[in-house]
């Protein structure tokens, strides 16, 4: 649920900074993909299209969709004792920027079963440390990943 929320805040910044616009129709702009477009056109090509992905992951990426298009992806962690931000409890550690193709994703199934809720279906994109290589557009000096999470780095 959080990581939605950094997505979406993600989404408003671009919206407010760069070419890249949320559709004005709020409908279309809350539950299609993508997030954005270059100039909030409908139905972009995938080379026009932009989603902003919040997560605590390292590395992975998640989707309900295999849409090709540009994914920024906003890293961040939460640092109850804001040792690393002074008066920050969550920090943007890193944020990536990459051009998924629908053949970079692998459907990851679902738990979801009939009257019972659960998880809906999910794509992750395969092999993301390989795919991320050299696409960290911000890297926060002084992070490291340890044990598969992002940790303070020691001197």
């Amino acid at each position: 649920m959080f990581s939605a929320i950094v997505g979406i805040l993600g989404v408003k910044a671009l919206h407010a900074v760069s070419p890249y616009k949320k559709h004005k129709h709020p409908d279309v702009a809350q539950q299609r993909f993508p997030d954005l477009s270059l100039e909030g056109k409908l139905n972009p090509a995938p080379e026009q299209a932009l989603e902003s992905k919040g997560s605590t992951r390292p590395w992975a990426i998640q989707s309900h969709y295999n849409h090709p298009g540009w994914y920024v992806v906003w890293r961040y962690l939460v640092d109850t004792t804001e040792s690393i931000k002074p008066g920050c409890p969550v920090v943007i550690w890193r944020v990536d920027v990459v051009f998924l193709t629908a053949n970079d994703w692998k459907y990851e199934g679902s738990k979801a079963a009939e009257g019972k809720g659960g998880r809906t279906h999910t794509f992750g994109v395969s092999n993301p440390s390989k795919k991320l290589a050299g696409a960290a557009a911000y890297l926060l000096p002084g992070i490291a990943i340890k044990n598969g999470k992002p940790v303070l780095a020691e001197n």
